[in-house]
């Protein structure tokens, strides 16, 4: 018998950061920083 775990995480933009937004209204993920 095996156990199996799997995690799922996702890099998602700083909450209490600068938000910055593209062209076309969406979050300009590249210019701020990130978390897990």
């Amino acid at each position: 018998m095996s156990l199996r775990i799997v995690v799922c995480v996702k890099y998602v933009p700083d909450a209490t950061g600068e938000r910055r937004f593209a062209e076309d209204f969406t979050t300009d993920r590249d210019g701020v920083d990130g978390l897990l």
